[in-house]
């Protein structure tokens, strides 16, 4: 350690091997394989421990994504799953599926409680986009327990230190490769201190654009840190692609699975306390309807494929809340007009096998999943005597930084994991976003354990980059105290699953007004002026890059996956072809490139396992 002066003062440099940026479960299993490979002196960085996607969020039953255990399956037909939806690399559809039952295991042997039948076998279902049965879950919050188990792991490795309420606002790069980062923590005296840390490699575990939509479900606490990659000057993937759902709105959870599965009933207030059933709007007959919202269940996710099926309720509940009407599922009454025997085959056969044959909604969730209830109960909100408020809100990023079978970003140095890392296409099975934190983690952290540290920084290009950042915020507390544009409200109307063209435009031409002003007040100059400074900035950037790449995107791909858009007042409908590229945003341009084929798996035992020798001799493998 060295210190270097700032504004009068000197600041120490801390120099470490890695930096893994956000504690959740693809941050915390990160730092944890660097450590048993070998790697000492890391640090965790986090704004807060508790916080997080990871450790916030779910769904009736949170799916992991994986080889099946209970059908004939093979890591190439799961990798053909993984990128039958399009817009996928294929090298990655096949290491994320070769690797999904060895970091499967390892959560198990953390003690992540995955169900299995009477001869030990871990049992699985299938999922949405999915064929087998790949899916499994531990109940609405695994990837809490997930998080959990993969903490207690990391807090008992010595050299794996946690730096809690640390927020990295940059990561400096210097010939295109990542040296460190400069952070923000609170002061002694209640204000905010800037430090940098020199680091051989950046995991960025950060999760996805998480501010930049208004009707989110992802937790408050979760902030997200996609500007980093961009003013890192990485190359993006797939900006375009995302997924919403119909999520509760006092507590933030997706009402996937189960909460569609036993029929609740849908209706909307005005401002006046007027209530109606505005899906008699979208769907003709009752009979319909039901099976129409049994389906939601199985194909949760907005589809722009299924708008004539159950993406229907989506649109209605979005038409009612953008005119200002708030929407409700209720659990304590039928829809109405619900009669058990009308029921499709598909539903009705569902519910009898379950045994979930209750008179009412809540009756056969507490049947079907009272997990599921549980959640709720747990949070304050009893579905036996209260609606849940609704809206269709964005729950997933599939896109993101672009990078390689190493989870390695365009710049050298920095890696990307979990959902900060643009692994996905067009459509992805529910829960191999999970599956994804613990391969890129993996992958990311065997990189680095095979390829020593360099050491050649002397800290020069931290030091102007933490001056730079130190003027900035000097400049910014000067400022007089003004009102931020919250540009939310606006992504979440017209650029989230119904995408308006003129109106991203015009939204467009704002960002980058708002962009080139560049500084922001925060007068008070305290920690967490200063934090949401940052944060805002954070969020425009990637508002901007959203934007920019809807605009030079879509008018090629049209209506896909997650998202309807629109042009000159109608649907622009898909281009397939567009399904066999990947959407790159780099600076200014956005391009469609080729999609990396797979690796051939062909091989020579020896020859493989003398390679295998060879490479791992840095990190301990090879035997006396």
């Amino acid at each position: 350690m060295k210190e270097i002066t700032l504004g009068g003062q000197q600041v120490a440099l801390y120099a470490l091997d890695t930096v893994v940026v956000g504690s959740g479960c693809a941050g915390f299993n990160a730092a944890d394989t660097l450590f048993d490979l070998g790697r000492r002196d890391i640090a965790l960085l986090t704004e807060g421990v508790n916080m997080g996607t990871s450790r916030n969020t779910g769904s009736d039953k949170q799916t992991y994504y994986k080889l099946s255990f209970t059908q004939a399956d093979s890591a190439e037909q799961m990798a053909a799953e993984l990128a039958s939806g399009g817009g996928m690399h294929r090298d990655t559809a096949l290491i994320e599926a070769v690797n999904s039952v060895r970091c499967f295991m390892r959560l198990v042997e953390y003690g992540v409680p995955f169900p299995t039948d009477e001869i030990g076998r871990f049992i699985g279902y299938q999922t949405d986009h999915d064929t087998t049965a790949r899916g499994t879950s531990a109940g609405p919050l695994t990837s809490k327990y997930m998080t959990e188990a993969l903490e207690r792991r990391v807090r008992e490795n010595p050299d794996v230190h946690i730096l809690d309420r640390t927020t990295v606002i940059r990561v400096v790069t210097e010939h295109n490769r990542a040296v460190g980062v400069v952070c923000l923590s609170p002061s002694a005296d209640g204000g905010a201190q800037l430090f940098p840390i020199r680091a051989e490699y950046v995991i960025l575990a950060t999760g996805g654009a998480t501010g930049v939509y208004a009707d989110s479900v992802y937790p408050p606490s979760q902030s997200g840190a996609m500007g980093l990659a961009i003013e890192a000057d990485c190359t993006m993937n797939n900006l375009t692609e995302w997924q919403y759902g119909i999520a509760s709105q006092k507590v933030r959870w997706n009402l996937s699975g189960s909460y569609q599965q036993v029929i609740p009933s849908y209706y909307s207030m005005d401002q006046n306390g007027v209530g109606r059933d505005f899906l008699d709007d979208w769907i003709d007959s009752a009979s319909e309807m039901c099976s129409a919202i049994f389906l939601k269940g199985y194909q949760w996710p907005f589809d722009s494929a299924k708008i004539e099926g159950s993406s229907r309720i989506d649109l209605a509940v979005s038409r009612e809340t953008k005119a200002g009407r708030r929407v409700w599922i209720d659990f304590r009454e039928n829809p109405a007009g619900f009669d058990f025997d009308s029921l499709r085959t598909e539903a009705r056969d569902y519910l009898e096998r379950a045994d979930a044959l209750g008179k009412t909604p809540f009756e056969r969730l507490m049947r079907l999943n009272p997990q599921a209830v549980e959640f709720y109960r747990n949070s304050g909100i009893d579905l036996a005597a209260e609606p849940l408020e609704v809206a269709v809100c964005a729950q997933h990023m599939n896109g993101g930084a672009a990078v390689d079978g190493n989870w390695q970003t365009s710049v050298a140095n920095l890696f990307a994991v979990g959902e900060a890392a643009g692994t996905f296409g067009v459509y992805r099975p529910g829960g191999s976003a999970l599956n994804s934190t613990q391969v890129g983690g993996l992958r990311a952290a065997e990189y680095i354990a095979l390829h020593p540290a360099q050491g050649d920084g002397n800290g020069t290009a931290l030091e102007k980059a933490l001056q730079e950042e130190q003027s900035y915020v000097d400049r910014c507390i000067r400022m007089p105290a003004a009102p931020q544009t919250d540009f939310a409200g606006e992504m979440s109307r017209c650029a989230s699953h119904c995408r308006v063209y003129e109106e991203i435009a015009a939204l467009y031409e704002r960002l980058t007004r708002q962009m080139a002003a560049k500084y922001y007040a925060a007068p008070d100059g305290s920690f967490g002026s200063i934090r949401r400074l940052y944060k805002y900035r954070d969020n425009l950037t990637a508002q901007t890059a959203l934007c920019r790449t809807f605009l030079h995107a879509l008018p090629v791909t049209g209506s896909r996956g997650g998202a309807i858009f629109y042009r000159g007042g109608k649907i622009v409908p898909e281009d397939c072809k567009c399904r066999e590229k990947a959407i790159v945003t780099a600076e200014d341009a956005v391009t469609f490139e080729n999609l990396r084929p797979a690796p051939d798996t062909s091989y020579n035992f020896e020859q493989t396992w003398h390679r295998y020798r060879e490479s791992h001799k840095c990190c301990g493998v090879e035997p006396e």
